[in-house]
């Protein structure tokens, strides 16, 4: 490219930005193979921001139409001759130079933004805790409104299951319903957040098979521990108490041989309460007997305080729609925790503040430096 007159030579300058965009993208690709090949540890923090790079196709696409437009409007403004008396000549370099130096701030503070890091070592990340599985009762009785007029004994118990997990830190929870069968909703997890989602929807219509076995949850729950691990575990029940099956006792009992704690959390009151029928979701009437009759129901404290005892564990009451699960957290605090996993992840160190410093060195260019030519230049054409 050479000091042309008074128009833009777009050849030679579209020639260069394609000969520099070819280095440009071969150089970095290259660097980012070498890195990827021989760094132990290399990544971009956001690689989801590959497409800001769009921004410079765009930019040179702007630039060479306006300097198309320029040179026409050149064109009709005046004649050569009259141009050289009304304005400075132009330089194709150095128009290509100041863009250059604008289309490289840019480029430089693109890669800032994705943030290229390099692993500064590997650490290791070991959480420990126990393994907490609920066992929810799900029956229709669990329809009864007696602790609270607006919440049934389900959703109050529900409730205090998310403020139970949301008190756990590296534990593992786990989800049980049951009603006349058992079984386990949610895997024992470390992920709250799923076991919140999945608690959220458990309902008495998950369980077609109705009644309470508090034998079968305990059972299920015993075959959801992996017994081998020596992490410490124990099962939560929370139920009316009302046991339609039987042998409870000996299943906690059984239990708790193999190291698992029972405790219990009572949900309702020793006042018999009706019980609310629904149909398709809808409330209708009240829950009545094969006879006719309306059925009630009421909490059974001392089949729940005997199956505390036989599992090892400590007794709750609901009170209101509020279950004070204080004093059972304090005590799954006393229990020994054991590793139950551990991560290798390696810490990054940003690199962001290079390609700053290399974006606002090009930028200061871009600013400072003049496209036009001296009028001494001009004097001399």
């Amino acid at each position: 490219m050479q000091v042309n007159n008074f128009t833009y030579k777009l050849k030679p300058i579209l020639i260069a930005i394609l000969v520099f965009e070819i280095l440009f993208w071969a150089v970095y690709f290259s660097i980012i193979y070498i890195l990827r090949d021989q760094v132990e540890a290399f990544k971009f923090e956001n690689s989801n921001w590959w497409f800001l790079f769009l921004i410079i196709p765009v930019l040179i696409a702007s630039f060479l139409g306006s300097l198309i437009w320029k040179n026409r409007a050149l064109k009709h403004f005046a004649t050569q001759n009259l141009l050289r008396h009304l304005i400075y000549s132009i330089s194709s370099t150095k128009v290509f130079v100041r863009f250059f130096l604008l289309r490289n701030a840019i480029a430089f503070f693109i890669i800032a933004l994705i943030n290229p890091q390099f692993g500064k070592g590997t650490q290791k990340a070991i959480s420990e805790g126990i393994e907490v599985m609920v066992a929810l009762d799900v029956s229709n009785s669990m329809r009864a409104l007696d602790l609270d007029e607006k919440r049934d004994r389900l959703k109050i118990a529900k409730m205090s299951i998310e403020r139970l997990i949301n008190n756990l830190h590296g534990d593992k929870i786990g989800l049980l319903i049951f009603a006349g069968d058992a079984f386990v909703q949610v895997p024992l997890t470390t992920d709250y957040g799923s076991a919140k989602l999945f608690l959220n929807a458990v309902s008495p219509d998950m369980l077609s098979n109705q009644g309470t076995s508090i034998s079968a949850a305990i059972n299920a729950a015993v075959s959801a521990f992996d017994l081998e691990n020596g992490v410490n575990k124990t099962l939560i029940v929370m139920s009316d108490g009302e046991d339609h099956e039987g042998a409870a006792l000996q299943a906690a009992e059984q239990a708790k041989s193999k190291d698992i704690i029972i405790n219990t959390v009572g949900m309702g009151t020793t006042k018999g309460t009706v019980i609310p029928n629904y149909v398709n979701g809808k409330r209708s009437g009240l829950k009545k007997d094969t006879d006719g009759n309306t059925v009630t129901t009421k909490i059974n404290v001392t089949m729940l305080k005997e199956l505390a005892a036989a599992g090892g564990g400590s007794y709750t009451q609901a009170s209101g729609n509020f279950v004070n699960l204080d004093p059972l957290l304090e005590n799954l605090k006393t229990i020994d925790k054991s590793e139950i996993d551990s991560k290798l992840y390696t810490d990054y160190e940003d690199q962001f503040q290079w390609f700053i410093g290399a974006g606002l060195f090009f930028l200061i260019g871009y600013f400072f430096f003049s496209e036009q030519n001296s009028k001494l230049v001009n004097n001399i054409e």
